[in-house]
């Protein structure tokens, strides 16, 4: 009998331990930032939403600090089905359900659309997705996607000598097209990896690169910012990247911060330094009344300039935001208005 009793009191002890060490595992519900983290990514790494992070550590903003130390909601102890990953295309081959961790540009980019298609088709006014969102993910064109879905085997190019990136490309398809190099491609493009997106223009001849600059800009906006850069140009190259991601550090289509977008659309036409946001701010010359081409800078986390973005006119920006990627916003936006800075015109 008294066998028996000290079994079941050292089963009882050895249980309790797991039951602790479970418990003590469950507990750990916290997370310090480090450098590139941002709550998107936090929130896909504990398979929780951004939404959610916000709430539990009562944010007002997307903005982040490294070294905060951030709870998790105890939801994100789940684990998650590892199907996740990449979803297939619903049978209907027409709606998504959005699941944790989607953005715009990876929807889009499942179903070879771009980021503008995917809004369009959705009535969608801004980047912002929730999960268990039902999205559209083609229109009227869904019955004949087998046969649109490859490029014509000719392409033409406008003009200025550039081709727009259509459904089903790739550098290697678009490069034997125009009877160039994939390396050559890249190189007149400015290109570090292989990515490219749909509607993207892309030059295709070396040509180009000397020509598109004398193009004439639209009367309605300045020729220049500075006497170095075509603002038409530059507008329309940042407009090209809308939807990519937001990556720290990032100065390449694959993903940007801030000022590695300004110094990616910049360089396009001229040779620059890679600035960050308080360096573009000390070697720009303030403007009382911004123009379409100069940078708009804001206070986002600490004293100074931390965030920045290219003037658009109409008081609106375009800028790579951390919980937004590439996108356009308004000065006027409650949180942008609140950390606005001014404006300057950069000089090479």
């Amino acid at each position: 009998m008294k066998k028996r009793q000290l079994a079941l009191s050292l089963g009882a002890i050895v249980g309790g331990t797991f039951l602790y060490q479970a418990s003590a595992e469950a507990s750990a519900s916290t997370v310090q930032v480090k450098a590139g983290d941002t709550l998107w990514s936090l929130s896909t790494k504990y398979h929780t939403t951004v939404e959610a992070l916000k709430s539990v550590n009562k944010l007002s903003s997307n903005t982040i600090c490294i070294g905060q130390t951030l709870s998790i909601p105890s939801a994100s102890t789940s684990q998650p089905s590892n199907k996740e990953e990449k979803p297939s295309p619903p049978a209907t081959g027409s709606t998504y359900k959005v699941q944790s961790g989607d953005t715009l540009w990876k929807v889009a980019t499942r179903f070879n659309m771009s980021v503008e298609e995917l809004k369009r088709l959705n009535a969608l006014s801004s980047n912002i997705i929730y999960i268990n969102q039902t999205l559209k993910v083609n229109g009227s064109t869904s019955a004949s996607t087998s046969t649109t879905s490859k490029p014509a085997e000719t392409p033409s190019k406008d003009a200025n000598g550039t081709y727009k990136v259509q459904r089903g490309d790739s550098l290697s398809k678009i490069a034997s097209a125009f009877h160039m190099s994939v390396s050559e491609l890249k190189q007149i493009n400015g290109l570090t990896s292989n990515t490219i997106y749909v509607n993207q223009q892309l030059k295709v001849s070396k040509s180009s690169q000397t020509t598109t600059p004398t193009t004439k800009p639209s009367t309605s906006t300045p020729s220049t910012s500075n006497g170095t850069l075509n603002v038409s140009q530059m507008i329309s190259d940042a407009k090209r990247y809308i939807g990519v991601p937001y990556k720290w550090g990032g100065t390449t289509p694959s993903g940007f911060d801030c000022s590695g977008f300004i110094y990616y659309v910049t360089k396009q036409q001229i040779s620059t330094t890679r600035y960050t946001t308080a360096g573009y701010w000390s070697v720009s010359t303030p403007v009382s009344n911004p123009q379409p081409g100069d940078l708009v800078f804001f206070n986002t986390y600490s004293s100074g300039p931390t965030h920045m973005g290219i003037y658009l006119g109409n008081r609106q920006f375009i800028h790579a935001g951390s919980s937004t990627g590439v996108t356009i916003a308004s000065l006027d936006n409650s949180y942008w208005s609140k950390r606005y800075l001014g404006a300057k015109r950069f000089a090479k």
